[in-house]
């Protein structure tokens, strides 16, 4: 694989992970190094020629990037960097603005007042359980009254009230 496609398949590779859109400045950047022949990593620059018979463009290598290009380099990344700068200091003063501090105490208090709030829940649950138990005990202690008990009540008070009624209205 050539110095070139190697290049170019990790910037898409780049592209691809960092969603970086095409029109990026970034891109541009590149495009730009590109153009003048920079293929960093310590190596010699290299510059496509114009075609020759065959067809082909013949490369040739260029020892230094003459001053001019790096000068239209620098005038291209030294803008970039101050707006980068500008934008640093005022999203520092936003963050400072924000007051943090006092929206991280507010939090604070917040969560004390839902651990104070779980607290009296759980022992609100544990009386309540501590009743339901009760409960428990107290309707099993409570023999049920069954058909025949009803039944035997019904004729204990049918034979009460013949009695008091043959006592009473003779």
């Amino acid at each position: 694989m050539s110095d070139t496609s190697e290049i170019q398949t990790k910037i898409l590779e780049w592209q691809r992970r960092y969603n970086i859109a095409d029109g990026d400045p970034a891109m541009a950047l590149i495009e730009l190094l590109n153009i003048y022949g920079y293929r960093g990593g310590g190596g010699a620059p290299v510059v496509t020629m114009p075609a020759g018979e065959g067809g082909a463009p013949a490369p040739a290598v260029v020892t230094q990037m003459d001053d001019a290009a790096i000068e239209q380099i620098r005038s291209q990344l030294v803008p970039a960097i101050e707006r980068l700068g500008f934008q640093t200091e005022a999203l520092k003063q936003k963050v400072e603005a924000m007051a943090i501090d006092s929206l991280a105490q507010q939090i604070a208090t917040y969560h004390e007042g839902i651990d104070y709030c779980t607290k009296k829940l759980d022992v609100v649950k544990k009386d309540s359980d501590a009743l339901v138990l009760q409960l428990a005990k107290v309707a099993n202690s409570i023999n049920p009254i069954t058909r025949l008990a009803i039944l035997v009540l019904i004729l204990v008070a049918f034979g009460l009230g013949f009695v008091s009624s043959v006592i009473f209205y003779r």
